[in-house]
């Protein structure tokens, strides 16, 4: 049992890892028998991955019809930015008032490699991203809160999962890429004022991309 649980573990991390940076897209079926045939394991451990990718929201099975990567609507989306806009505003309020000057240092170091990566070409988006989700992550750890944390933790993959198929990533993270400049100068302010426009500027950039590149066919209609 332990052994299928160790298993289950890995291979949850590389099926989620997949589906976020877009191996599979949104309404591709999955199927148990071929995902335990190419990670080399019997289909227990693939079929406990699989259910802990249907909580947190990225897969979705059908009865009688099969597995699928969850096909979201736009209202979900939306729904996902304005619920992880929340945690990082009250983040925000918390960490602003216990952040140590070395944790704002490892957010700088965080923001420089992402500059690097955006003057190498070809773009690396599945590294920028990486690195994108660990910035906003921190500042939600710095807020001392597991349980929202754990919350927070739950909104991303969906909004991962929003963006992909997006084609014209290396120019939406450029554009993005001030906020960050903008919440880094606020936090080492201590301005906490500036700090909460600057997530609201992000938010507000990243519904605009998500209207503008929503995909009717592969996602469903925008007013659905």
């Amino acid at each position: 049992m332990i052994e299928t649980s160790a298993l289950a573990t890995q291979i949850y991390k590389v099926l989620r890892n997949d589906i976020i940076s877009g191996l599979f897209a949104p309404g591709d079926k999955l199927d148990i028998i071929e995902l335990a045939n190419k990670y080399g394991v019997s289909r227990s451990p693939v079929k406990e991955a699989v259910n802990q990718l249907v909580h947190e929201g990225l897969i979705e099975i059908l009865p009688r019809k099969g597995t699928y990567i969850t096909q979201l609507r736009f209202k979900d989306c939306i729904e996902a930015l304005d619920a992880r806009f929340m945690v990082e505003t009250w983040s925000a309020e918390q960490a602003i008032m216990y952040v140590s000057d070395n944790e704002i240092d490892n957010w700088k170091q965080i923001m420089d490699k992402m500059d690097s990566l955006l003057i190498v070409q070809p773009f690396s988006y599945e590294s920028y991203s990486k690195l994108d989700m660990e910035f906003h992550q921190l500042l939600v750890q710095w807020a001392r809160n597991q349980k929202v944390q754990h919350i927070y933790n739950s909104i991303n993959p969906l909004i991962s999962l929003a963006r992909v198929g997006y084609s014209e990533v290396f120019e939406n993270s450029l554009k993005r890429h001030k906020d960050h400049q903008n919440m880094f100068e606020a936090l080492k302010n201590r301005d906490l004022s500036s700090l909460i426009d600057a997530l609201q500027q992000h938010n507000h950039s990243l519904k605009e991309d998500l209207k503008l590149h929503w995909n009717e066919q592969l996602y469903g209609p925008i007013d659905e």
